[in-house]
This record gives C-alpha cells, sequence and structure tokens, in this order.
C-alpha cells in the first residue's frame, strides 16, 4: 500500500480531536442579513424595555423569528396579548412582511 505524501499531514505527531476536524472542515456559517440586523437593532424600541429585558431574539429563519423569554407566564402574556402587535410593528418598521410569526421558548435572555 502507497504511503500519502507528507503535504497531507498538518501535525503529524499532535493528537487532533475528530470534533475539531470536522469544526474547520465545515465552519459554521452566520449569515445575518440586513433585515434581521435591523429586527434586533430595533427589538427593545418595539416591545419596550420591561419585555426587552426578559427576552432575546435568537434567530430569524424563513419569516419566522425565535425568541427567548425568561419565563412561561411571560411567553403566555406574549403569545396571547403581544405577538401579532409586534409583528405588526417588525413589518412597519421594515417596510416589507418580513415577520410572519414568532415562536416563544423559556430560556435565558
Amino acid at each position: 500500500m502507497r504511503e500519502l505524501p507528507e503535504r497531507y499531514f498538518t501535525n503529524k505527531n499532535k493528537v487532533v480531536r475528530l470534533g475539531q476536524l470536522l469544526k474547520e472542515a465545515f465552519p459554521k456559517k452566520t449569515l445575518v442579513d440586513k433585515n434581521s440586523q435591523k429586527v434586533m437593532s430595533v427589538w427593545s424600541e418595539v416591545v419596550g424595555d420591561e419585555i426587552y429585558k426578559s427576552t432575546r431574539i435568537t434567530g430569524i429563519k424563513n419569516g419566522i423569528m425565535y425568541v427567548n423569554a425568561e419565563s412561561s407566564a411571560m411567553i403566555h402574556h406574549l403569545t396571547n396579548f403581544e405577538k401579532y402587535a409586534i409583528i405588526h410593528k417588525i413589518n412597519n418598521i421594515l417596510g416589507s412582511k418580513y415577520i410572519e410569526d414568532i415562536r416563544f421558548k423559556v430560556g435565558i435572555p
């Protein structure tokens, strides 16, 4: 069997974890478009200080905004009383129907 040339081995004597190799081979792509950045920057204006302090946007994908909230009671309030007003305010600021739905989850804000 033929041996591989030396150029294929970056560090022959050092043990490298498989996870590290995979991270280097497939770097995580963090594409944040301008609308996502705009939504994140105006979040405090849209929801107000009290809600802003207890929530955090974790991502936006395919028109769905994912938000972590500090408690299930906060999620209940946002889902039943604030959700559609928040969507409407964000879309008005952006001038298009960018956010179609918001999904809330209990998590660290």
